[in-house]
């Protein structure tokens, strides 16, 4: 008896130590960067309604490894994405209003974010919408989609 009260005791001496011990794990909270990519979206928008696939473009990574998901397939590289935006919208009246809704942003970390939300192009065709996932990476200072799956 006197020796299970000398564990019951050592075990109540100790326990709070490795309770302790575990809570000393520092954690990391990920300030999502909505401003710098609210500011994207909203330029991105601004470029497209001018009718200006270029400035609309701007903001995705002009690399050979960026990735655009579609119900037509994935494209793959800057050029290629380029390519058939200016294809499916060759005039400004084809590429009419466009409207970003529902925007969540979601940080992974100082340098990846996921942003999802809606998408709404009206023009001469009627009207396109649906939804959108966007990788956004920090790169050389810059926040740029690195992929996009948009349906």
């Amino acid at each position: 008896m006197k020796k299970n009260l000398i564990y019951t005791f050592l075990f109540l001496l100790i326990s709070p130590l490795c309770i302790h011990a575990k809570s000393s794990v520092t954690v990391h909270i990920v300030k999502p960067p909505d401003n710098q990519i609210k500011m994207i979206l909203s330029e991105q928008e601004k470029a497209w309604n001018m009718g200006n696939l270029d400035g609309f473009m701007l903001y995705y990574w002009n690399n050979e490894e960026l990735k655009f998901v579609s119900k037509n397939g994935i494209k793959k590289g800057w050029n290629s994405v380029y390519n058939s935006y200016q294809k499916a919208y060759a005039a400004k009246g084809e590429m009419g209003t466009l409207n970003f809704s529902e925007i969540t942003i979601h940080g992974i970390n100082n340098k990846n974010a996921l942003v999802t939300g809606n998408w709404k192009v009206v023009n001469q065709k009627g009207i396109q919408q649906g939804l959108f996932t966007l990788w956004f990476k920090k790169i050389d200072g810059k926040w740029l989609i690195v992929m996009d799956h948009t349906s």
